[in-house]
């Protein structure tokens, strides 16, 4: 896998225009399965090469010529829906037939924890699956952002590795901060860090960071909620207040988020007594994934709704109302 041309960020939500939807087939052409997390690499170009940071898209439970037949008949209408999946990366592939510096595949994880997501996980290389994206609003960069802060919350990261590849490539200090309950619950393996977060007195808030974005030269830090030795002991909105308080610069700062509600909630409240840029990337189940079934609202402040699928998943943290959202999610 070869490197990819540079892609860039809109520097406003109304730059995000929705791209073309492609429905089609793709060939699972790697695959990685570890603790109860998986990723599948899928080649279909078609999506690849239109895909940006905070996007998604719908995998359909049709092992088209696999023996590992998805049985319906005995189960609910939500658990044959199709699943949205954030695209955690995009790759170039140099691989038999495949030659080509433009992106080709790629990658969804996700945490394997039902019906669904037990038969994906099964699934083996070059087994064809059908897919629809990109869907959905990703990210953007706001004009003046120095630093950006990767706040994620379990799985959520999976929405990280291709925004973390972006601004990193458009000369954004990035740094990741993950939080889990455990070090197994971790959707990625910790390394020694070798560039730490650190605090005001020069010494790393945690001394281990995350393998996918150590190697791409992406800063991180890791917060458990049971305390290990090593790691910071507390939530990652923990940390990240740890982090904020010991800048003594916060012009530029911007904060993007992923994970459960809750953190969100706290994130973006931090954020906005800071007076700090905050995006979210919102978690809801989909019917259709493209606007048609409004099967995942999402309340706004005034009153108002906006589509999860078609306006986000990617929303300021500060047109969300929060009250709703968490009370009806309760």
């Amino acid at each position: 896998m070869s490197k990819l041309p540079i892609q860039t960020l809109p520097n406003s939500p109304e730059e995000r225009g929705l791209s073309k939807v492609h429905f089609g087939i793709a060939k699972i052409v790697a695959k990685e399965r570890y603790r109860e997390f998986c990723r599948l690499t899928l080649h279909l170009p078609q999506i690849a090469q239109w895909t940006q940071p905070g996007q998604f898209v719908n995998i359909y439970f049709d092992g088209l010529d696999s023996n590992l037949r998805f049985e319906r008949s005995s189960l609910p209408m939500l658990s044959i829906l199709p699943r949205p999946f954030s695209v955690a990366k995009i790759l170039s592939l140099r691989k038999g037939e495949i030659k080509s510096e433009a992106p080709q595949a790629f990658s969804v994880l996700f945490n394997i924890r039902g019906v669904g997501t037990n038969w994906l996980a099964q699934l083996t290389a070059d087994v064809p699956i059908k897919v629809a994206g990109p869907l959905g609003k990703g990210f953007w960069l706001p004009e003046g952002t120095k630093t950006a802060v990767l706040v994620a919350g379990g799985i959520g990261v999976a929405a990280f590795p291709f925004l973390a590849e972006t601004l990193k490539a458009q000369d954004i200090d990035t740094i990741l901060l993950l939080g889990a309950q455990t070090k197994e619950k971790l959707p990625f393996d910790p390394v020694r860090a070798e560039f730490p977060v650190i605090n005001k007195n020069g010494k790393p808030l945690s001394y281990w960071s995350v393998d996918e974005f150590e190697s791409a030269g992406v800063r991180s830090a890791i917060a458990l909620d049971k305390p290990e030795e090593g790691f910071f002991a507390g939530t990652v909105v923990q940390l990240f207040e740890t982090w904020l308080s010991n800048q003594k610069e916060r012009e530029g700062i911007v904060v993007y988020g992923c994970g459960p509600k809750p953190m969100l909630k706290a994130l973006s409240e931090i954020t906005l007594a800071n007076k700090l840029h905050c995006q979210l990337s919102l978690e809801e189940r989909m019917g259709c994934g493209i606007g048609i079934c409004f099967g995942c609202p999402i309340p706004i402040k005034g009153n108002s709704y906006k589509l999860c699928c078609l306006d986000g998943p990617v929303f300021d943290a500060i047109e969300v109302d929060w009250e709703q959202y968490i009370s009806r999610n309760s």
